[in-house]
């Protein structure tokens, strides 16, 4: 399964088209942490065309406020899976986010879970959000916030920063773009077992991207590769 996930990524790639605009986002990503592997698979398609124009490539769709519609496939080691459908609109300053994931185990048992997050834009280029899902209602309540600047020499900083209601945990994520093609980024959170994480991310072409993550866990630690394609 992970060969044929890791294949079908490739070739979606290279039938990508060199444009700097673009409708179709594929991204396929491998995590593995204490011998256990996770693959992720998942397709977003945005109703109207996504331009990369004078903002990081890697923010273009929040910038933009494009529609979204997504569907994802994860495999947990080969015990479990999970399938995503999910939605982003944007009307005016208004944001709204909805997935629906379905688990199921090689236990016998499954679930079906839906999350939720609205949000407003107090300027063009920062979100202040609520979000949460219907499994521990209350628990799950977060309070997000996400901001991208414009720096010199065009480069661009994203901030992120979410309060969990579930232990008054604290989470916060910082991305720096030197170009608009490549960023570093680091994030740190007050949730037990987690001590921070590192990411890299760089596009070859307008179509193509490869990232690199670090987390850094009280058990073990954690690697995640990635791979994008637009069309």
């Amino acid at each position: 399964m992970k060969k044929h996930a890791f294949l079908l990524g490739l070739s979606l790639l290279s039938s990508t088209v060199l444009a700097d605009n673009y409708n179709t986002q594929v991204d396929f990503d491998y995590l593995t942490v204490d011998d256990f592997d996770i693959i992720k698979l998942e397709g977003t398609y945005y109703f109207d065309s996504v331009t990369t124009d004078n903002t990081a490539w890697a923010e273009a769709a929040f910038m933009g406020r494009n529609n979204s519609a997504s569907v994802s496939y994860l495999d947990f080691d080969g015990a479990a899976y999970a399938l995503t459908l999910g939605g982003d609109y944007f009307y005016n300053d208004i944001f709204v986010g909805l997935d629906v994931t379905y688990t199921d185990t090689d236990y016998g048992s499954s679930d079906t879970n839906v999350s939720g997050e609205v949000g407003y834009f107090f300027a063009q280029n920062w979100l202040v959000s609520i979000s949460g899902n219907d499994e521990d209602f209350s628990d799950s309540l977060a309070l997000n916030t996400k901001y991208i600047a414009t720096l010199a020499d065009e480069a661009f900083i994203n901030l992120e920063a979410s309060f969990l209601n579930d232990d008054n945990d604290f989470t916060a994520a910082a991305d720096y773009y030197w170009t608009a093609q490549s960023s570093v980024g680091v994030d740190l959170s007050t949730e037990d077992g987690y001590n921070f994480g590192l990411s890299a991310q760089h596009f070859f072409t307008p179509a193509i991207s490869a990232r690199l993550g670090y987390m850094s866990l009280d058990d073990d630690d954690a690697i995640v590769i990635g791979l994008s394609g637009r069309f």
